[in-house]
C-alpha cells in the first residue's frame, strides 16, 4: 500500500503520466456523452432519412396536380377572391339598421306663468327594405358569387391543364432521352466494330470516319436530350410551385387515348359545362339585376318612424311614415351606366361563346389529324423502318450491303421513331386542351374534393 501511495505521488509530479491520465478521463467522458446522446442522434438520423426518402419518392400526375392546387399563390388568391365576393352577398342580404335619436334640455318661461323643468325627446326610424329594390340587389350579389366561383374553377382547370401539359412534355423528353441512349449504344458498337475491321484491313478509312461521325452525332444528341429533360423538369416545377423539391422524380405515365364523341356533342358539353361561359352568363345576370335595381330606385323609399316628446306639462307620442321621393335626382346617370354594362356583358358573353366554339373546333380537327398520324406512324411507318433496319443489319453482317446503307436505314428508323414520340405528345397536348375546354366532370370533382 505504501508502495502504491508513493507511485501515485510520483505520477502526480510526472508530466507524461499526468497527460495520460487526462487523456483517459477525457476519453471516458466522451464515451459517456456519446452514450447519453446516442438515442437522440439515432432518432434524428432516422427522421432525416425518412424525410429524404419521402422527398425522393416518385410523384404521380395526380399528386403533382394536388400540390399545384394547394400551394400555388395564384390559386390561393383566386379562392380568396371568391370568399370576398361571398362577403358582398352577405352585405346585400342584410336588413337596414334603424336610426335612433335622443335629445334632452330645459324648459324656461320667457313670459307668462309656465312650468319650468327638464325636457327630453327620442325617435326611432326604421328604413323599409322594399322588395322592388331588395330582390334585384340580392340577385345581383348572387350572380356575382356564381361568376366568382366559375372564375375560380376556370383558373384551377387552367392550372390542371398546364400541369398536364408540362408533365407530358417531360414524358416526351424522357422518351427522347431513352431513344438517344439506345442510338448512342448502337452507334458505339458500330464504331468499335468498324475500328476492329479497319485495324485488320477489312474496310476503308472512309467507313471508319463515317461510323465515328455517327457516334459523335449520337453522343451530342444524347447530351442534348439530357439537357432538355432537365429543362422540362424545371418548367414542370415552375408550374407546380416551389413546394416541389428541385430533385423530384415522377412516375412515367402513358396517356390513355380514348375516342372522343362527335363534335356536336362536344359543343353541347362546352355550353353546359364550361366555367368560362358560366362566368360570362352570371355576369350578364348580375348586370341585368343591377339595371333593375337602378330603375326601381326611382320609386319612393319608405321608413317607419316613432317619436316621443316629454316636458313638465305633457307627453307627446307620434307615429308616422317617412317617404323619400326622388324629385331632383331621377337616377338618369346610374340607369344609363347600368344599361351600358348590361349590353357590354351580353356582347362579351356572345364573343366568349364564339371564341370557345372556335377553339374547340380547331382542337378537334387537330385531334383527328394527330390521332391519324400516331396510328400511321405506330402501325406502319415505324414498323417498316424497323424491318428495313434489321434487314440492312443482317445484310451488312453477311457482307451483302455496305456500312453506309446500314447507317442510312438506322437514321431512317430514328427519324420515324422520333416523329412517333412527337406525335404522341402532340396528341396528349390536344386532348388536354379539349378536356380543359369541356371542363370534364373528373376535373371538377378533383377540384371540389381538394377545396
Amino acid at each position: 500500500m505504501r508502495k502504491s501511495l508513493i507511485l501515485g505521488i510520483l505520477s502526480a509530479f510526472d508530466p507524461v503520466e499526468r497527460d495520460n491520465q487526462r487523456t483517459n478521463l477525457f476519453s471516458q467522458s466522451l464515451v459517456m456523452t456519446a452514450m447519453r446522446f446516442a438515442p437522440i442522434l439515432l432518432t434524428y438520423f432516422l427522421l432525416i432519412g425518412g424525410v429524404s426518402a419521402q422527398v425522393q419518392k416518385p410523384l404521380k400526375l395526380n399528386e403533382l396536380i394536388e400540390i399545384a392546387l394547394e400551394s400555388s399563390p395564384q390559386v390561393l388568391a383566386a379562392r380568396d377572391q371568391s370568399k370576398a365576393i361571398k362577403g358582398q352577398l352577405s352585405s346585400a342580404r342584410a336588413i337596414p339598421n334603424p336610426d335612433f335619436e335622443m335629445n334632452t334640455g330645459q324648459q324656461r318661461s320667457v313670459s307668462g306663468p309656465l312650468t319650468t323643468g327638464n325636457v327630453s325627446s327620442w325617435s326611432v326610424t326604421q328604413p323599409l327594405d322594399m322588395p322592388y329594390t331588395r330582390y334585384p340587389r340580392v340577385n345581383a350579389a348572387e350572380a356575382n358569387v356564381r361568376a366568382a366561383e366559375a372564375s375560380r374553377i376556370a383558373f384551377e382547370i387552367e392550372m390542371i391543364s398546364r400541369v398536364q401539359q408540362r408533365f407530358y412534355e417531360l414524358m416526351r423528353r424522357d422518351a427522347e432521352l431513352k431513344a438517344a441512349e439506345e442510338d448512342l449504344s448502337l452507334t458505339k458498337q458500330i464504331r468499335d466494330r468498324m475500328q476492329i475491321r479497319y485495324d485488320v484491313g477489312d474496310t476503308a478509312r472512309f467507313e471508319l470516319i463515317r461510323a465515328q461521325t455517327e457516334f459523335l452525332n449520337a453522343q451530342i444528341n444524347a447530351e442534348s436530350s439530357k439537357l432538355r429533360v432537365e429543362q422540362a423538369k424545371g418548367q414542370l416545377r415552375q408550374v407546380v410551385g416551389h413546394g416541389l423539391p428541385p430533385d423530384y422524380e415522377v412516375v412515367s405515365q402513358v396517356l390513355k387515348i380514348e375516342p372522343l364523341p362527335p363534335l356536336p356533342i362536344l359543343l353541347s358539353e362546352l355550353h353546359a359545362q364550361s366555367p368560362e361561359l358560366q362566368k360570362a352568363k352570371a355576369e350578364v345576370e348580375a348586370t341585368e339585376s343591377k339595371l333593375s335595381f337602378e330603375q326601381n330606385s326611382r320609386l319612393p323609399r319608405l321608413s317607419i318612424k316613432a317619436q316621443q316628446y316629454n316636458d313638465p306639462n305633457f307627453t307627446d307620442r307620434l307615429y308616422g311614415l317617412v317617404v323619400s321621393i326622388p324629385i331632383w335626382d331621377f337616377k338618369g346617370g346610374q340607369i344609363a351606366e347600368a344599361q351600358a354594362n348590361a349590353s357590354r356583358a351580353k356582347n362579351q358573353f356572345n364573343a366568349q361563346s364564339q371564341s370557345l366554339e372556335q377553339q374547340l373546333e380547331t382542337a378537334y380537327k387537330l385531334y383527328q389529324m394527330t390521332s391519324y398520324q400516331v396510328k400511321i406512324l405506330d402501325q406502319e411507318v415505324v414498323q417498316l423502318a424497323s424491318s428495313a433496319r434489321r434487314i440492312a443489319e443482317v445484310s451488312y453482317r453477311y457482307g451483302e450491303r455496305g456500312m453506309l446503307e446500314y447507317l442510312d436505314a438506322q437514321r431512317t428508323f430514328r427519324v420515324a421513331r422520333n416523329d412517333l414520340i412527337k406525335a404522341r405528345f402532340d396528341l396528349a397536348s390536344v386532348l388536354t386542351e379539349i378536356e380543359r375546354l369541356r371542363a370534364t366532370p373528373e376535373w371538377i370533382a378533383k377540384i371540389e374534393s381538394g377545396k
